[in-house]
């Protein structure tokens, strides 16, 4: 039982959040709410946070930052129970949810009829929660003889009218898409030796089955398969689902594990909405390795396979394998850089990294928060791209008021081995793909080093542009590939004349209509390949042609391939009979780099087409008088394994 104190407190916590939600104060309001719940196991507590945020208003939800998703779910369990805590999680992660629940067990109907309630809703997002009796209600007495005769058969039909229901679904509607896994049973009829020894076992059939349901969900657009094994094995199984509950009510998960299983649902459709932080920024001292350099020297820091050392070691190794995929690694530290460079040559091998591994480091005695900027700067990076790790809580501190759009990680001083979980714990790099491109990230920002010093010795820009032998490849939007393109509409914010996020499924409707246009390009040049790092979308409206998207990566801008990707369109927009190319340019916080793009290419405003959309400002270039010419500096090509042969410029 609660103590009096504890009682009063609970009562101010709850007075508290119900004042920051009124004034609004959403940082204060989302603070109480977690110091509640954190405190609380009452369910009541849960619905009064979840009632509060349903209520917020929309000056809440600016100031918050956060993000309004329509949601649907289909689902052949209960759910109702489960929503206080999916619209707390929900928050807690930076959106308000929307919800509209399907019927029971009419998930074939909702998904596949096109005058359902699901369509007349017209979601941003579909959550498909369908338990092992809906997908494959014959595996468990399939497996019960352990001899796995028909079990195959029951899976292919199981994957099989998965992938005709989504695949239905999708060739109708763009929402995105989580479809949920499902949990291996703890226990069956086998027995825990049988279970953990025989092939055909029902733990095992359900593995498989999970993997080719991960598998399927890869194949469609915009859709994210949901483990929620994973997620229960965490939680403990034995206790995530309540047997006397899902008999006497179809609830599929026991009241413990609603915060559980919603954080679960949540960090899934995440990448859909949220681009991943791109820079995981750590210190050093107490933090990438034990103890300070400047008092221990480099043979006393702690690292290696002994402990603690290999705490530090295994942080070490997660930060190298967070860089396989395309996180970049920076250092900033308070420190001379002659030790820092000592330390890492008599400590190599008791290190997991080199310096070369970080593609940028601030070591010297200058204040964090200014090192961070001054990153994010030669990185042409948002400071929403970064993750800053850090051992001082009055150096986190600093970060988190100075910067607020850093994400902060306190390194456990005292229990370094926590580290790496702590990490692991959050979403900040959360993606449903690893492309190419990401894989080659850091090559390509150590590249761009490379470049910057070749710019600093040649006195004339064009001079300098003409020796990188820049080649610019343009492919079909679809195929560069499809999930590449996807990717850069999520993320790219600086160089996006409009920052419509199209979703894959948006995309490949987009390109698929009569008369437009969706080009991505490929760069390289002597010092790598920079990838897939530009897209244009277009479309004839008569005889205009119109720029919906236009957007590259920071990593090129400057470099004439924007001008080259407007001068592709016009091109096909003129061999199209488009008389006016209309380009539009939307504000952003952070797209002020290519406010003047048209202007600068000859566009002049038009004021016809001002009071369309709000927020919108439209430019024209009228296609009968002149042409956009491309930058003699660049080698441009087509591709000619797809539609745009007749396009291929060059120069």
């Amino acid at each position: 039982m609660p103590t009096d104190a504890e009682q009063i407190e609970r009562q101010q916590t709850r007075a508290a959040f119900r004042a920051a939600i009124a004034v609004p104060d959403p940082h204060a309001a989302i603070t109480h709410a977690r110091t509640l719940l954190a405190a609380s196991t009452k369910p009541a507590d849960l619905a009064f946070c979840a009632s509060g945020f349903e209520q917020i208003a929309e000056s809440f939800v600016a100031k918050a930052g956060l993000k309004r998703v329509k949601t649907f779910i289909v689902r052949s369990v209960t759910v109702e129970p489960i929503l206080p805590a999916l619209v707390v999680e929900s928050v807690f992660a930076g959106y308000v949810l929307k919800v509209e629940i399907g019927g029971f067990g009419s998930y074939v109907e909702e998904l596949l009829q096109a005058e359902s309630s699901l369509t007349r809703f017209q979601p941003d997002l579909v959550l498909v929660l369908l338990d092992l009796e809906e997908i494959a209600g014959r595996l468990p007495d399939l497996c019960a003889d352990g001899q796995g005769r028909g079990v195959d058969g029951e899976l292919d039909e199981a994957v099989l009218r998965m992938e005709q229901m989504l695949r239905g679904f999708r060739a109708h509607h763009a929402a995105r898409m989580v479809v949920q896994g499902l949990v291996a049973p703890d226990r069956s009829s086998l027995g825990d030796v049988g279970d953990a020894n025989l092939e055909h076992s029902l733990p095992n059939a359900v593995t498989r089955l999970n993997q080719r349901l991960a598998r399927l969900s890869s194949t469609i657009p915009d859709c994210i398969f949901f483990d929620v094994d994973h997620a229960a094995a965490r939680f403990g199984r034995e206790q995530w689902r309540d047997t006397r509950l899902f008999l006497a009510s179809r609830l599929a998960v026991s009241a413990g594990a609603f915060q559980a299983f919603a954080r679960g649902l949540v960090r899934s459709f995440s990448p859909f909405f949220r681009p991943a932080r791109k820079v995981l920024c750590t210190d050093l001292d107490n933090t990438l390795w034990g103890g300070v350099l400047g008092e221990e020297g480099p043979h006393g820091i702690q690292t290696g396979s002994a402990f603690p050392g290999n705490s530090f070691l295994g942080y070490q190794r997660y930060l190298k394998q967070l860089a396989s995929r395309g996180i970049l690694l920076a250092a900033v530290s308070k420190n001379n850089p002659t030790d820092v460079e000592e330390a890492f040559r008599l400590r190599a091998a008791d290190l997991a990294l080199t310096l070369d591994d970080f593609v940028a480091r601030k070591i010297g005695w200058n204040e964090k928060a200014e090192a961070l900027r001054e990153l994010a700067a030669e990185l042409s990076l948002g400071l929403d791209s970064f993750v800053f790790v850090d051992d001082n809580p009055v150096e986190c501190e600093a970060i988190r008021q100075r910067l607020p759009e850093v994400a902060v990680i306190i390194a456990p001083v005292d229990e370094p081995w926590k580290l790496v979980d702590l990490l692991a714990a959050e979403s900040f790099f959360d993606s449903a793909m690893v492309t190419d491109d990401d894989v080659n990230r850091a090559r390509e920002y150590k590249a761009q080093a490379e470049r910057s010093a070749l710019a600093g010795s040649t006195a004339n820009r064009d001079e300098f542009l003409a020796s990188l032998d820049i080649m610019c490849t343009f492919v079909d939007a679809r195929e560069a590939p499809l999930s590449r393109s996807a990717q850069l509409l999520a993320k790219t914010n600086q160089f996006n004349l409009t920052t419509r996020r199209h979703s894959a499924a948006e995309l490949e409707a987009f390109a698929a209509r009569a008369g437009a246009q969706a080009v991505a390009v490929r760069v390289r040049d002597r010092f790598g390949d920079a990838g897939v790092v530009g897209l244009v979308l277009a479309r004839m409206e008569g005889d205009a042609c119109v720029i919906d998207s236009l957007l590259l990566s920071c990593r090129v801008i400057g470099r004439g391939i924007e001008t080259a990707l407007l001068a592709l369109i016009a091109r096909r927009a003129a061999e199209m009979g488009a008389r006016t190319l209309i380009g539009e340019f939307i504000e952003t916080k952070k797209n002020a780099p290519c406010a003047n793009f048209y202007p600068d290419h000859g566009f002049l405003r038009d004021g016809s087409r001002a009071a369309a959309q709000n927020g919108s400002i439209f430019y024209k270039f009228d296609l009968s008088e002149a042409q956009v010419a491309s930058p003699t500096w660049l080698t441009l090509e087509g591709n000619e394994a797809h539609d745009l042969t007749s396009t291929c410029v060059t120069p």
